[in-house]
């Protein structure tokens, strides 16, 4: 991790206060200013050094094969209705036709317990929806699946309808904004939040308070109830810290409230 430019500072001018007892202590002078110079240097390329690594590392997880990674790259991949072909020279399953309208899988979930991997998927309809695959779809789905895991590795397929998620929050934005505007922005940063695309079936309660936070305008929120019920559950349930999403994906309800309150008049 990239060191910060104090920290780098720090350590030069120790050593070299060390070294040299004729150096000036004083806070401005010109070798301290050189210092810094150097310190702003390496801390860039220290910085540059991480994000590097840091690529390096994704792309390894996303080409490796049998990591989660993997899997979900995968899942989009997943032709509907094209059968998939084994080469010998190369002993990797490919399709035939590269199909992109074929590729019907919009959203990956996919959760790793031992020795098993849930996988829930879900699709856009034309109105751009997300909504769970056909029995067919799946079946299909499913049956690709089989073919590309490794083996001795379980999998479980799931495509249903999504969590709904109902929310009591209240935004304090800054009155120098109009409300309206606020809104729109709030909500909009909610439905990024809701539609965003990612590996992992769980729900964060403060990544949700985070979106709500994102909007320009928007001082702070109060995040006064949050529920989730999913297909099989009979009532809501208050989400905790994380809540692992049994479709891998969720729609807000109709009836979730959503208040905007000056931070002036908050405090009078």
């Amino acid at each position: 991790m990239a060191r910060t430019i104090n920290e780098i500072q720090q350590g030069m001018t120790d050593a070299l206060s060390a070294e040299r007892a004729d150096l000036s202590p004083s806070a401005t002078a010109e070798w301290r200013l050189w210092t810094w110079v150097v310190a702003t240097a390496i801390h860039l390329f220290e910085v540059i050094l991480d994000r590097f690594r840091t690529e390096m590392d994704e792309v390894a997880d996303k080409i490796t094969p049998g990591t989660v990674r993997w899997y979900v790259e995968q899942c989009y991949r997943f032709q509907n209705g094209h059968e998939l072909l084994f080469d010998d020279r190369t002993a990797q399953l490919y399709y035939a036709v590269d199909d992109p309208a074929a590729r019907i899988i919009d959203v990956v979930a996919v959760t790793e317990t031992k020795e098993k991997l849930s996988i829930k998927v879900a699709k856009r309809d034309a109105q751009n929806r997300i909504v769970p695959l056909s029995s067919d779809e799946l079946h299909n789905f499913t049956g690709y699946i089989d073919a590309i895991k490794f083996a001795g590795i379980e999998t479980t397929t799931v495509s249903t309808n999504a969590d709904q998620v109902r929310y009591e929050l209240e935004v304090f934005y800054d009155p120098a904004v109009p409300v309206t505007t606020v809104r729109d922005r709030v909500l909009d940063a909610l439905d990024a939040f809701r539609s965003e695309r990612d590996f992992n079936s769980t729900l964060y309660r403060q990544k949700f308070i985070a979106a709500a936070m994102t909007p320009d305008g928007v001082v702070t929120v109060d995040l006064k109830s949050m529920e989730r019920k999913s297909a099989g559950m009979e009532e809501f349930a208050p989400v905790g810290v994380a809540d692992e999403l049994d479709a891998g994906y969720f729609d807000y309800t109709d009836d979730c409230s959503l208040t905007f309150t000056s931070i002036k008049a908050s405090r009078s």
